[in-house]
């Protein structure tokens, strides 16, 4: 990476704004081979066809079960301050859904909404970041979505937020954008590659007032996209002054479906 020393501030600051290489051939091959689940940097597939790839050290890290081991090793601690895009969805209504379901049945439906969301993140070249529970948690890095990654996570939300209502599954999303600290991270040799900061703290926030089917980004998002503010996304949306715990100001945020006309 350049004449960077790895795991500098400088090394992470190129291969999380530029990528790297390889991650640019992987993330052609590897999101278009089946195999269930995947390494969050490369997406190798860790069964079927993917299995082949364990050969050369692309099978499951032993430190980060969602690493394989070649980015695991490849990847050092630290990390470096950058420019993000978060998105977060989450299950509307799960403490009542668990009540009113049976186990085998809220599993089913959890399991649907995580292959789905996976499915369709990683068409969006996002980095999945976390699986909490009844939620995920992604990130979009210029370094792997390109120089539009905030774009490309707000036709992310659009798209998982218009799958799960065909799907009958009570969906809310929220996008924001900003610097955050992204980098590996962990002690004992247990390592994650993540995000942290304001951001990270802001979205989790955002999302929880978006009600099921809806997705809300923050004035950061909308206004990112400068004069031709959403683009194809303008139509539809309408601005929310929320409240978010945490948070001495207000935050203005934006969500469609537009509230107005509903």
């Amino acid at each position: 990476m350049g004449g960077s020393k790895k795991g500098t501030e400088e090394w992470w600051q190129q291969y999380l704004t530029q990528g790297h290489q390889l991650e640019g051939i992987a993330r052609v091959l590897f999101p278009r081979l089946p195999g269930g689940e995947r390494c969050k940097v490369c997406s190798v597939p860790f069964g079927g066809f993917g299995r082949i790839f364990r050969l050369f050290g692309w099978a499951p890290s032993s430190k980060n079960p969602r690493l394989c081991g070649f980015c695991s090793d490849r990847l050092p601690a630290g990390g470096a301050n950058v420019q993000v895009a978060v998105l977060v969805a989450d299950v509307r209504g799960y403490t009542s859904m668990s009540e009113r379901l049976s186990g085998q049945e809220v599993a089913a439906k959890m399991n649907r909404f995580f292959e789905s969301c996976t499915s369709t993140l990683m068409e969006h070249d996002a980095l999945i970041d976390k699986y909490l529970g009844d939620a995920v948690q992604a990130l979009f890095l210029p370094g792997i979505a390109g120089a539009d990654y905030v774009r490309s996570a707000v036709r992310a939300a659009l798209a998982l937020s218009k799958e799960f209502q065909e799907a009958g599954l009570p969906v809310g999303v929220g996008v924001h954008c900003g610097e955050a600290f992204v980098g590996n991270v962990g002690i004992a040799g247990i390592i994650d590659l993540t995000a942290m900061g304001d951001v990270v703290n802001t979205v989790h926030r955002l999302q929880g007032m978006a009600e099921a089917g809806e997705v809300i980004v923050t004035d950061a998002v909308y206004e990112s996209f400068g004069a031709d503010s959403l683009g194809e996304f303008e139509s539809g949306w309408s601005r929310l002054d929320l409240e978010l715990k945490g948070k001495t100001d207000k935050v203005i945020g934006w969500v469609t479906p537009d509230r107005s006309q509903g």
